[in-house]
């Protein structure tokens, strides 16, 4: 199935999120290629041709920090203040070298230019694993959303399928470092393989109840997708997986459906 385009610029929209509104994008990576730790089955960006760890400087195409902060300051300018501002874009946006620095700048542009509105992190959870990093989310993220879609190493190592070096148990311990109440994101999915059913989910609730997440965001597929096999959790499934996490687990789980016609393909919604 054809996935939709890399990001073209630093900032992008503001695209009307429906976990959170009106939000204004910050890709902190290349518009040429993605650049992730992981490469998830499901990713609507496609495949992650080389997953990595960490990212140094000299990668080209990598936005600098003053660049980020021109290109938003110009953003925030031109736009009626965004509900959000969101680092997310093509990849996993703490793999920037100068993350920390740019979260900081981020803050005070949005301080200066736009109080009313958050700062979200969309990620993947494997830049907590560097203190500097889980720093920055503490002091400068008004809403982290952090991911975890398996809660066992084999089913993570399906579904996430990260770079090298990367486990289950350094994901859990990044999310364990956080001081800052965060929100985790959950896409299920079920086919050739699955997080939604049997000893996977039963092992993804008690991860949830271990780390004490404020919320969970729980979706399936609803864009279009590299992997073959795969199959949407229906709507009905994805509102019996939260009622059995928060009786379970005492954690809210909010469900984000499907909306599309029957017979069509998963798309932006």
């Amino acid at each position: 199935m054809e996935t939709i385009p890399l990001q073209k610029g630093i900032t992008y929209g503001p695209v009307n999120s429906r976990r959170l509104g009106p939000s204004l994008g910050l890709n902190l990576l290349p518009v040429s290629c993605k650049i992730c730790s992981f490469n998830c089955v499901y990713c609507q960006y496609g495949l992650t041709r080389n997953p990595v760890a960490s990212v140094g400087r000299e990668v080209a195409g990598l936005p600098k920090a003053d660049e980020v902060e021109n290109a938003l300051r110009r953003a925030l300018s031109e736009i009626e203040a965004p509900g959000f501002i969101t680092f997310s874009g093509n990849g996993e946006p703490t793999l920037h070298p100068d993350f920390p620095a740019i979260a900081r700048m981020v803050k005070a542009a949005r301080d200066e230019l736009s109080p009313s509105s958050e700062i979200a992190l969309l990620s993947n959870s494997t830049g907590l694993a560097l203190e500097r990093v889980a720093r920055a989310v503490d002091e400068f993220i008004d809403l982290p959303i952090m991911k975890l879609d398996a809660g066992d190493e084999e089913t993570f190592q399906k579904v996430s399928r990260p770079a090298p070096g990367i486990t289950h148990e350094l994901v859990l311990g990044g999310l364990r470092r956080l001081e800052k109440p965060f929100t985790v994101q959950t896409v299920f999915v079920r086919g050739t393989m699955s997080n939604s059913d049997g000893p996977a989910l039963r092992a993804w609730i008690q991860k949830i109840g271990e780390i004490k997440p404020r919320a969970v965001q729980a979706y399936s597929l609803d864009r279009p997708f590299p992997t073959r096999g795969l199959e949407i959790v229906p709507p009905s499934r994805l509102e019996e997986i939260a009622r059995e996490t928060n009786n379970a687990t005492g954690v809210e789980v909010k469900t984000y459906a499907v909306t599309r016609e029957k017979g069509e393909n998963p798309s932006w919604s």
